[in-house]
């Protein structure tokens, strides 16, 4: 791999496709990712689906409450009007195609026998190898969960603030730090400064030692990536992963 970041798509991607689709997750490998994120959330009939928001308003101008509808109801509806709704099975199917990607899991639900069930059900597709479970660092019992139920599954944490990512790690045995803003006014600013004022690059090189996997996003322009690069990260999320190849192939080709 060499310094080269890894590029992670985030939703799949979603600049590139409808997010968090099938259609994401295998346009972000055709394009090169080396992984993809995608939000998980459990149905009324206990299905798992890729769905960031807990209702259908937003991408498909509906509102359904996800843990309230039944699968059989939300596979008529379609990402903004183009694809539709990604079931667990058909995205555990597409890694299989996949060998060398990675997938991080979110847990967007609370319920522990849930990402109980999650895990096995990666597990039983042969993937637990190559998938993390990632959560806030405020769920902490959910990733304690899933390690417990499948211990060879990643453990991947979101620290709130990069105030100490190796204890936040720690404290949930993850082998993954995602870290980076959230979409929220101010937050970028919150995070650069809170970086700098925590030494985010010096935690980094000290994660690295300890064998523990740093990526940074959500970066969505040359400069963002190139900001996380500078910090050390080993991956960037991004929703826009041909920007971000042909950014760190050009960065490569200057340092």
């Amino acid at each position: 791999m060499g310094n080269k970041p890894l590029i992670l798509a985030h939703r799949g991607a979603l600049l590139n496709a409808p997010e968090n689709t099938l259609k994401a997750f295998a346009r972000a490998f055709e394009n090169e990712a080396d992984g993809i994120e995608c939000d998980i959330r459990v149905t009324a009939d206990g299905e798992f689906i890729a769905f960031h928001d807990e209702t259908t308003q937003r991408v498909a101008g509906v509102n359904w409450k996800i843990k309230k509808t039944k699968y059989a109801q939300l596979r008529n509806i379609e990402v903004f009007g183009k694809e539709p709704i990604a079931h667990l099975d058909d995205i555990l199917k597409l890694l299989l195609k996949y060998q060398e990607k990675v997938c991080f899991f979110e847990v967007c639900f609370d319920k522990a026998d849930d990402v109980e069930r999650l895990v096995l059900k990666i597990k039983a597709a042969g993937l637990a190898d190559r998938s993390y479970i990632l959560t806030f660092s405020n769920k902490k019992r959910l990733l304690k969960r899933a390690k417990k139920a499948v211990p060879e599954i990643g453990i991947a944490v979101m620290p709130l603030l990069p105030t100490n990512i190796i204890n936040t790690a720690q404290r949930v045995k993850a082998s993954s730090i995602c870290a980076g803003w959230v979409d929220w006014p101010g937050a970028k600013s919150l995070f650069r400064m809170s970086s700098k004022f925590y030494n985010l690059k010096e935690q980094i090189q000290s994660a690295k030692k300890l064998d523990i996997f740093v990526s940074g996003g959500v970066a969505n322009t040359p400069k963002e990536i190139e900001w996380f690069c500078e910090q050390g990260v080993e991956g960037v999320w991004t929703d826009d992963v041909l920007m971000a190849l042909d950014t760190i192939r050009n960065r490569g080709e200057h340092v």
